[in-house]
């Protein structure tokens, strides 16, 4: 099994400027055309465990499928197995966080892209996104698992505060969208925690993306906006340029 494109790909991740810890994290398997990208969350170190253990958890699931499926699967085949494959990780960080009090209501968030053939399928649960470059136009191809929550200060200002709807491993069952697309080449994917997508806005996002700059300098420069803009949050990205 594999995709007909060759993919470029860059990844990176920063602190930000406030945090302490870094809770993002990604993975890339070249040879399974695979990448997955989770934004964690929890006290102390709670939300670094839960991405970390996510993404291998996740990475480890499509080597050994791929493995096992020898012979070329169905589009819907890969989509099912994912869609499985997301409930077992679930599964697996609701485990480890009611088995130790450390680790007790943490979670994450969780997106992937997996290249097939003539297609990409792609997959996520919560607010880290998935973008698509086609034609110079930057398209969001997910949908953020989110909701909004209004709370008066002491001064009785009404601030707004944005909630995950959905998470792993915060709950013993949960719902992941996975979706797929035929994909073309000079397609450019996007992969990102929302300590990007929350400060740069997305007109920026298609200027940058869109340009003639190298994965690396796209990937940097993108960091360096959302550094600017405050940096509140630790910035993971992934790109992969189809060719």
């Amino acid at each position: 099994m594999g995709s007909f494109f060759h993919i470029e790909s860059f990844g990176i991740s920063d602190v930000g400027l406030i945090r302490k810890s870094n809770e993002d994290v990604f993975r890339e398997l070249p040879k399974e055309k695979f990448f997955v990208l989770a934004d964690g969350m929890g006290g102390h170190n709670a939300g670094e465990v839960a991405a970390l253990c996510a993404v291998e958890y996740m990475c480890s699931a499509v080597q050994n499928l791929f493995i096992q499926e020898q012979e070329a699967s169905a589009i819907d085949e890969l989509e099912s197995h994912l869609g499985s494959l997301i409930e077992n990780t679930n599964l697996w960080i609701h485990h480890l966080g009611a088995s130790d009090p450390t680790l007790h209501g943490m979670g994450t968030t969780l997106c992937s892209t997996l290249f097939f053939k003539e297609s990409i399928i792609y997959s996520h649960v919560g607010d880290s996104r998935i973008y698509r470059v086609r034609d110079y136009e930057l398209q969001q191809l997910t949908k953020d698992h989110t909701f909004s929550t209004t709370k008066e200060n002491a001064k009785n200002v009404s601030l707004s505060r944005k909630v995950l709807a959905r998470a792993l491993g915060t709950s013993i069952a949960v719902l992941p969208e996975v979706k797929s697309e035929v994909a073309q080449g000079g397609d450019l994917y996007l992969m990102c925690s929302d300590g990007l997508s929350d400060l740069v806005p997305h007109a920026r996002i298609q200027e940058i993306t869109t340009s003639s700059l190298s994965l690396a300098t796209i990937g940097e420069t993108l960091i360096n906006e959302a550094k600017v803009s405050g940096g509140h949050d630790n910035i993971t990205l992934l790109l992969m340029r189809l060719e």
